[in-house]
């Protein structure tokens, strides 16, 4: 499968995963009280470190293995495994501290639930990893959705039913079981194998890097937040995160798919001795043609933007929210060193990068957050260009980086940006600090054309991608008008 398909394919799983929880969780907002949510959403956090830890990174392992032989997957479930059942047992042996700690008893009977989940999910850990690793993304689509749904329904069910809190509970297992099922059935010779350790070693020292280093995003977060709340106040946590989520979605809804895709398709060009460099340098081109241009936008209109859309408590949010978008467009201008080095192995990369870039972040964290919420957010854009530097210093030889080639590309999104945002502008230097609904709305499609105005006038590759896709879907018109 390509990869234009398999990012086709992604997009849709996760947009449509997106319509199916959100309509359920309308419905059992309507089902459950505010405590019951609360006390689901409790147990959830407690786990989420372990749950995190759970794959111990076995799946990156199985996708870019370069010489993988049954053995090898044997052995990688069978770390899986004994890994997995020991975060389940830790967790389901600590539920009543845990919910000692909250003062609430029924906690322990939802995390009793939530580890079992540990239990079932490594059976259909290796199916998966080789249906990603073979990039049966279509396959992989239909689980994902069936999946979601039952679980969603049996949620909704048991919720209708009176079951309270455990409804979520249930419905959660009910996923990760049948997900299980699904991946071993379409990949029978990879369900059921007997576990091995053989290659247990190469397998923990790859996954052990990869799982700590991604446990340093959650160490920063939640390091951000014990600052911001120590040296400022809980309100700033709140403005702080309220400004981040508009670019995290965005960053989460275009670019997690894309990224799904890439790690077998990089794997796969490694593994065959082909250069990732030019694909690298596509990825680039494409991350910053479509985040710069919006985030430009919306930093000319950030004020009225958050206070339209969240309401006029969160002004701060507003203010500070071009910082924000600033310090997430400087990331964009090279991969991500996940993206780049595991597909090489080089995971020992990785850890550098993630464990240099946190200390950092903290660092700087502790030193601006006195300051204010400002200085903390001019921080954020500071911390961003640190951290490219590290990962340019990560993966220059990997990308073979050419650095003529990488600031045409970075001129002709800049081009595309300002071309893009002009409306945008227009507002802002009205002076205004508010807006109504239809001028968003106005600014959002003017903006839209002239970036495709901007991707037509530069030659940009994702105009070929806007006619190709434009001349399919005539065809698929004229095919189903001939039809009837």
């Amino acid at each position: 499968m390509s990869i234009r398909t398999s990012v086709a394919w992604t997009f849709s799983e996760q947009f449509l995963q997106y319509g199916i929880q959100l309509a359920a969780s309308v419905i059992i907002a309507r089902l459950l009280t505010p405590d019951e949510m609360g006390v689901f959403a409790l147990a959830m956090s407690a786990s989420a470190i372990l749950t995190s830890l759970r794959t111990f990174g076995i799946g990156n392992y199985l996708i870019r293995e370069p010489e993988l032989t049954l053995d090898k997957i044997r052995s990688a479930f069978g770390v899986m495994l004994v890994i997995s059942w020991s975060l389940g047992l830790a967790l389901f042996l600590l539920r009543d501290l845990i919910a000692g700690i909250y003062e609430r008893p029924d906690i322990a009977d939802v995390i009793s639930l939530i580890s079992l989940n540990f239990f079932v999910a490594p059976f259909g850990a290796p199916a998966f990893s080789m249906l990603t690793r073979e990039m049966r993304f279509q396959a992989l689509h239909n689980i994902g959705l069936a999946t979601s749904a039952t679980g969603s329904f049996v949620s909704v069910a048991l919720a209708y039913s009176g079951a309270s809190y455990m409804a979520l509970a249930w419905g959660l297992l009910t996923t990760s079981f049948l997900h299980a099922i699904c991946c071993m059935a379409i990949m029978p010779r990879y369900a059921l194998l007997w576990p091995s350790f053989v290659h247990w070693r190469k397998i923990t020292h790859f996954g052990g890097l990869l799982a700590v280093s991604s446990l340093f995003g959650t160490v920063n977060s939640e390091g951000i937040t014990f600052f911001l709340g120590v040296f400022i106040n809980p309100a700033a946590v709140a403005q702080f995160n309220r400004a981040v989520q508009v670019p995290s979605l965005l960053r989460q809804g275009i670019f997690g798919p894309i990224s799904r895709v890439l790690t077998p398709a990089w794997s796969k060009d490694v593994r065959d001795g082909r250069s990732i460099g030019p694909a690298a340098e596509k990825l680039t081109a494409l991350n910053t043609a479509i985040v710069w241009p919006p985030f430009l936008a919306l930093s000319l209109i950030s004020v009225p933007f958050i206070v339209l859309v969240f309401g006029p408590n969160w002004q701060p949010a507003g203010e500070i929210f071009p910082w924000v978008l600033l310090s997430n467009a400087v990331l964009a201008m090279l991969p991500q060193p996940e993206q780049v080095l595991v597909p090489h192995g080089q995971v020992g990369r990785v850890f550098t990068v993630r464990s240099v870039g946190v200390l950092i972040s903290l660092a700087l964290t502790a030193y601006a957050a006195p300051l204010g919420l400002n200085a903390f957010a001019i921080s954020r854009v500071v911390i961003s260009v640190i951290f490219l530097t590290l990962i340019f210093f990560a993966v220059k030889s990997v990308i073979e980086f050419k650095l003529g080639t990488y600031v045409k590309l970075y001129l002709r999104s800049a081009v595309i940006a300002v071309v893009a945002s002009i409306p945008a502008a227009v507002f802002h230097f009205t002076g205004r600090e508010s807006m109504t609904l239809p001028e968003l709305l106005l600014i959002v499609a003017s903006c839209a054309v002239l970036w495709l105005l901007g991707i037509a006038l530069t030659r940009h590759f994702i105009w070929q991608e806007v006619l190709s896709l434009g001349r399919h879907l005539l065809d698929r018109l004229k095919q189903s008008r001939t039809k009837r």
